[in-house]
């Protein structure tokens, strides 16, 4: 009788939360990971024993307020206690994402295949902050769980736990993700890991690459962005992956969006002006609920760094400038050197042009961009001619835009040479 009337309880106060929110399963589940199927099943109270993970999920796609998440919360404890999983589809899932995962199919499936190989033992994912790094490593192990692998999380900061590595059952797998990962002196660690427990995989989520001998690098670069001119077909702009995904979190706040020639031009400006990243785009969809898209264009225009994480926003994470300058503090002098030169500039450019503007050879102009297009701090343009073209990202300028204006604030400088006479400037860098 307890058992019928909580299961009751709990998908009765989803599906009325969900109603109130005004969205449907499917919209729902585009802002979570957490399937249509699942959704269902958990409001026709057919899970008797619901992940709390998963709820939270749900909480955080329904916006919902603290005591609302701990009511839904307590609604699912009192229904644990048996082993039947079948309607949520998943294994275990001990992490946390939040949001929609739009235009990351391919990268899901390359790395939940890294993640596959028998010879796959450490998986790197490097890019710059923001740019959905946990989000994907985390849709990634929940399909390798899905098939009985066991996940440890570790986020930044938190110990290794060396002790639930030891003797694992015969014949299991475990995947170690460290999230947000300091790879600066790690590679020594990882290396030992691995040496000791055979069967163990690590995935790394980092600014950087770790540097140990067999690792594979995923590099995950910003959404796409419109293409000049996209604007003047709504329903095709519609289907870019950033336009998708900012689309996403207006309709979270107002669920009767609808993309139109109104709100093309704008939506279509944000989308490049933020350059496509998903933690920039989130933080815009949410502030529609209280200023108007011109609003914040206007603000995005004169800093893309504007646009802080809105209020009730559960995001203690550094800011997306803070961020920037940790991955522009892992660069050499060199690299430094180079992009302080191009981020002066909002134009493409091939290597060679590169290569002439700052001084440098083409060789080593040519190393020094693809540790940049690693790192995520310059965008690869489609292909000009007979070479392809790329360009520094406009969060990357407007850092080096503002370092320029107040050099003091910023601390450390660097000095670059420019073009072929080799004048020398100052501009201050991001922390190591």
């Amino acid at each position: 009788m307890n058992d019928i009337r909580n299961r009751q309880d709990l998908g009765v106060l989803l599906r009325d939360h969900r109603r109130r929110a005004g969205l449907t399963q499917r919209h729902l589940a585009d802002l979570t990971t957490v399937s249509v199927r699942a959704i269902r099943n958990l409001e026709q109270g057919k899970v008797l024993s619901p992940r709390l993970d998963t709820i939270r999920l749900l909480a955080d796609g329904l916006r919902l307020g603290p005591a609302q998440r701990e009511t839904l919360l307590e609604a699912a404890r009192r229904r644990l206690g048996t082993a039947d999983h079948s309607g949520e589809g998943c294994g275990p899932t001990p992490w946390l994402v939040r949001g929609p995962l739009i235009g990351r199919d391919t990268e899901v499936d390359a790395l939940t295949a890294l993640l596959a190989q028998p010879n796959g033992r450490l998986v790197s994912v490097v890019g710059i902050g923001g740019v959905g790094k946990s989000h994907l490593a985390a849709e990634a192990v929940r399909r390798v769980a899905a098939d009985g692998t066991r996940v440890l999380w570790r986020a930044r900061g938190e110990e290794i736990p060396v002790g639930e590595l030891s003797d694992p059952p015969p014949g299991e797998t475990t995947v170690l993700v460290l999230d947000d990962a300091e790879t600066a002196d790690g590679a020594g660690r990882l290396g030992a890991l691995m040496r000791a427990h055979p069967r163990l995989r690590i995935l790394v989520t980092a600014c950087a690459p770790c540097g140990v001998p067999g690792e594979q690098i995923l590099r995950l670069a910003p959404l796409p962005v419109p293409a000049p001119g996209a604007e003047s077909d709504p329903e095709q702009l519609a289907q870019v992956a950033s336009v998708r995904l900012l689309c996403a979190h207006i309709r979270a706040g107002n669920p009767l969006f609808r993309l139109d020639d109104t709100d093309a031009a704008v939506v279509a400006e944000l989308c490049r002006r933020l350059d496509g990243l998903p933690r920039a785009l989130e933080f815009a969809g949410r502030w529609t609920l209280v200023r108007a898209l011109p609003e914040l264009l206007a603000e995005v225009e004169r800093s893309p760094f504007g646009l802080t994480a809105p209020p009730m926003t559960a995001d203690s994470s550094p800011d997306l400038r803070v961020r920037l300058r940790r991955t522009l503090g892992r660069l050499s002098p060199a690299g430094v050197s180079f992009i302080a030169a191009l981020a002066r500039d909002h134009r493409s450019w091939s290597v060679a042009e590169a290569a002439t503007a700052v001084g440098t050879s083409g060789a080593d102009a040519a190393v020094i961009v693809f540790t940049l297009v690693t790192y995520g701090l310059v965008r690869p343009e489609g292909p000009g001619g007979d070479e392809p073209r790329f360009s520094v990202l406009n969060h990357v300028r407007h850092l080096y835009a503002d370092a320029r204006r107040e050099p003091r604030r910023w601390g450390t400088t660097v000095m670059y040479r420019t073009g072929p006479e080799g004048r020398v400037r100052k501009v201050a860098v991001g922390e190591s």
